[in-house]
């Protein structure tokens, strides 16, 4: 069972994550449990203090946990109104490997508002369960002045128009691939994205849902 320990610099179990250890599993003082930062660091740990709202914990071999996959690639992808869809999405894709989630609101999407820190607790869990040692970053941008591009070296974009079918990986850049709603972008829109070099990629010949085109094109990543 991994846990999630924010700060490493103080060893002591968010509240939610202590109840699990000691009134869920009935872990003692002098028990171990794995945790993570969700930074890349994970560590055995010794239960110095049981206490169920403030697990207090002894690090005892921490160490740095590389990513099981290479580059550096975020999804943005338009929510769908079911936000069922987006939790599948955001369990799949971490479970997967996915360095972040930039979520846009766009003319054709049918949500106006997000709940970010449902979907944080789906990325935290799924992180856990899967003993990776990566959170996703996740960002909610309802405008698209509020998009931060400049975090970004490489900037792509799944289009039904497009003619070019490959994605070749640049590993030394963070890429930022853009998933649009069922509809697609809108022609201004996808103008505004070749604004900031966007390069427009056809992920299948067939039209594919949102979160089936996200975790598609999260698959091609990792080839």
């Amino acid at each position: 069972m991994l846990f999630y320990l924010p700060d490493f610099q103080m060893p002591i179990l968010p509240e939610t994550e202590s109840m699990h250890c000691v009134k869920v599993l009935r872990k003692g003082k002098g028990d171990t449990v794995r945790v993570t930062d969700g930074l890349g660091n994970m560590a055995d740990a010794r239960i110095t203090d049981p206490n169920p709202k403030r697990c207090g914990l002894e690090l005892l071999n921490p160490i740095e946990k590389p990513k099981d996959w290479e580059g550096n690639v975020w999804l943005a992808v338009a929510p769908t109104k079911n936000l069922d869809r987006m939790e599948w999405l955001v369990e799949k894709a971490t479970e997967i490997g996915c360095d972040g989630f930039l979520f846009v609101r766009t003319a054709r999407t049918e949500r106006d508002h997000l709940n970010l820190e449902r979907l944080q607790k789906v990325a935290l869990s799924a992180m856990k369960q899967s003993g990776q040692a990566w959170l996703p970053d996740m960002i909610w941008a309802p405008k698209w002045n509020q998009i931060p591009w400049e975090k970004f070296d490489r900037i792509l974009t799944a289009d039904l128009t497009a003619h070019n079918p490959e994605w070749k990986r640049d590993l030394n850049s963070r890429s930022l691939l853009f998933i649009g709603p069922e509809g697609d972008f809108t022609p201004q829109e996808l103008e505004d994205l070749k604004q900031h070099q966007a390069e427009s990629i056809r992920l299948r010949p067939q039209v594919l849902r949102t979160e089936t085109a996200a975790l598609y094109a999260l698959m091609l990543a990792h080839v």
